[in-house]
C-alpha cells in the first residue's frame, strides 16, 4: 500500500464483535476511535483487547463526550414555529411550543440579551429578548422539529462550565487503566482545559484538542502550545460558525497545527452518504480529497463505520481516495515554529534528513525513536519517500500509526548506533526486499535508547556495515 495519510474508524453497534474489528482492520484502519458518549466501559474495553490482540498494529483514539448541553424531553411531533415567542428554562421539564427546558441551572448566568441559542445542529435558532432569574425569554427565528435530548449551542456566549463533567474523569480514568494511545477532548475553549486534562491523565498519552467551538479557534495558537494535536471537527464547528466559514476555518487549522509540527486530523461527515449507500457522492470524495492535500495527518470515519450498513466498503474507498490524493503535489511546510520547544536540534536533524533524501531520490527514511516525536518531525516535512519508524515502545508504536508516511517496526533495543545500524540494513534486505548498493537515510540518536536524543543523519549503503 502506499497511502500515506492514516484513516481513523469509530466504533460502533455496527462493527462491536472482533471479527467485524478485525474485518475494519483488514480494510486499511490505522486507528480505532472510541466514542464515549456512546457505549459502556464493557464494550470498550473489549475493543481495547480484540484491538491489542489483533496483528494488525494499531492506536486507541478516546474521545470523551464533554459538557454536552442538550434539551429535556419533547413532546412527540413538537414544531416550533418561526417569529414565536418562547421561555427556556434551565430545568428539569417536558418542552412543548411555549417553553424549552435545559436541565442546567448554571447556564444561565452566562447568557445575555441579544445572543442565540441554536438547538438541533443549528436547525433551530432562538434570539434572547430578555433574562430573569428563573427564564429567559426570545424569539424563534428559525424554527423545526425539535426532539427530545436535542444538542444546545451558544455560539456568542462564553460559557462557565468546567471543561470535564463527573463522567469525562471516570473515562480518562479508565482510559488510563487500559493504557489508551491518544485522548481526544470535546469542546476545548482555551489551553487551560488541555492543562486540566493532562492532571488526571497519563503523561504517556497523547492530547488532540478538538477544534468546535469559535473560542478555541480564537485561542489556537494557545491550544497548540500545551496539545499534541488538533481535530478540526466540523460538526459541532459548523454550528458554532455559518457553514460558508467551515471551509476556510479548516484550512486555518490545518496549517497553523502542521506549522507547529504537531498532529492533524479531519473528521465529521467525511463519507457521510456511505451510511447506506454503496458509493461516495462526488462531492465527498472531493472533501476528502482537499482535506489530504491541505495537510491532514489522518482523516476520520464516525458514523459511517460506527452504525453505517457498508463499514468496511467505507474503509475501502476512503483509502483509495487518499492514495490518489497522497501522489500529488502539495504545499509542504517549509519550517516547524519551534519557540515552545527547548530542545530544537531533533527538529532541524528530521527537515535536513528529508532534505537530503528528498534531493539524492532516496526512497527510505529510518528513524529509530523512543517518543515518537522523530518520526513526527519526519513526517511533518513531507518527504518523497517513506519514514520507517523503528522502537522498542508498544505503546509509541501504536501512536505512530496516526502520522502521516509513518510506518512503526518493533525492534529489541540496541546497546550502540552500530548495532542499530545492522538491525535497519538486515531489516531492509528481508523485508524491503532493497539490494545491496542501495541507499537510505537514518537518523538516530548518541547515545541510544534516550529520549529527545536526536542528534545524527547517515546516509546508508545497504548491505555496507
Amino acid at each position: 500500500m502506499n497511502r500515506k495519510t492514516k484513516i481513523i474508524a469509530t466504533v460502533g453497534p455496527s462493527v462491536l464483535t472482533k471479527e467485524k474489528v478485525e474485518g475494519l482492520l483488514k480494510s486499511g484502519v490505522n486507528d480505532l476511535r472510541l466514542n464515549f458518549s456512546h457505549g459502556s466501559h464493557e464494550d470498550h474495553a473489549k475493543v481495547i483487547r480484540w484491538a491489542r490482540d489483533s496483528e494488525y498494529n494499531c492506536a486507541i483514539l478516546q474521545d470523551i463526550q464533554g459538557p454536552k448541553i442538550r434539551t429535556c424531553l419533547s413532546e412527540d411531533n413538537l414544531q416550533l414555529k418561526q417569529n414565536s415567542d418562547i421561555d427556556i428554562y434551565f430545568t428539569k421539564g417536558i418542552s412543548n411550543e411555549k417553553s424549552i427546558f435545559i436541565d442546567n441551572q448554571n447556564l444561565i448566568k452566562d447568557i445575555n440579551e441579544g445572543e442565540r441559542l441554536l438547538f438541533a445542529d443549528g436547525n433551530i435558532v432562538v434570539r434572547i429578548n430578555n433574562l430573569s432569574k428563573e427564564k429567559i425569554n426570545g424569539t424563534i427565528e428559525v424554527g423545526g422539529e425539535l426532539r427530545s435530548n436535542q444538542g444546545v449551542a451558544f455560539p456568542d456566549t462564553t460559557i462557565s462550565l468546567p471543561l470535564l463533567t463527573d463522567k469525562d474523569i471516570e473515562d480518562i480514568k479508565f482510559g488510563n487503566e487500559n493504557d489508551i494511545d491518544i485522548l481526544a477532548v470535546s469542546f476545548v475553549r482555551n489551553s487551560r482545559d488541555i492543562e486540566e486534562v493532562r492532571k488526571i491523565l497519563k503523561k504517556t498519552t497523547k492530547v488532540i484538542a478538538k477544534i468546535e467551538l469559535k473560542i478555541a479557534l480564537d485561542n489556537l495558537n494557545d491550544i497548540l502550545d500545551v496539545s499534541d494535536g488538533t481535530m478540526v471537527a466540523r460538526g459541532d464547528l459548523g454550528v458554532q460558525l455559518p457553514l460558508e466559514k467551515i471551509p476556510l476555518a479548516q484550512k486555518q487549522i490545518l496549517k497553523l497545527t502542521n506549522e507547529r509540527g504537531k498532529i492533524s486530523i479531519t473528521a465529521t461527515e467525511m463519507l457521510q452518504s456511505m451510511h447506506t449507500a454503496h458509493r461516495p457522492t462526488r462531492a465527498e470524495v472531493t472533501d476528502a480529497t482537499n482535506a489530504v492535500m491541505e495537510g491532514s495527518d489522518a482523516v476520520m470515519l464516525s458514523a459511517e463505520t460506527a452504525t453505517g450498513d457498508h463499514p468496511n466498503l467505507v474503509v475501502e474507498y476512503m483509502s483509495k481516495i487518499c492514495e490518489e490524493a497522497d501522489k500529488a503535489k502539495v504545499l509542504k511546510p517549509s519550517s516547524i515554529e519551534t519557540g515552545e520547544i527547548i530542545d530544537q536540534v531533533p527538529i532541524y536533524v528530521a527537515k535536513a534528513a528529508v532534505q537530503v533524501a528528498n534531493d539524492l531520490n532516496i526512497e527510505y527514511i529510518l528513524a529509530f525513536t523512543e517518543s515518537g516525536r522523530t518520526a513526527q518531525f519526519l513526517s511533518k516535512f513531507r518527504p518523497n519517500g517513506k519514514i520507517i519508524a523503528f522502537s522498542a515502545i508498544d505503546k509509541t508504536l501504536r501512536q505512530m500509526n496516526i502520522l502521516s508516511n509513518v510506518t512503526p517496526i518493533k525492534i529489541e533495543r540496541d546497546k550502540t548506533t552500530d548495532q542499530m545500524f545492522k538491525t535497519a540494513d538486515e531489516w531492509l534486505l528481508k523485508i524491503c526486499k532493497l539490494k545491496k548498493g542501495e541507499r537510505v537515510v537514518i537518523v538516530a540518536g548518541t547515545p541510544p535508547n534516550i529520549e529527545a536524543s536526536t542528534n545524527l543523519i547517515r546516509v546508508h549503503t545497504v548491505g555496507v556495515i
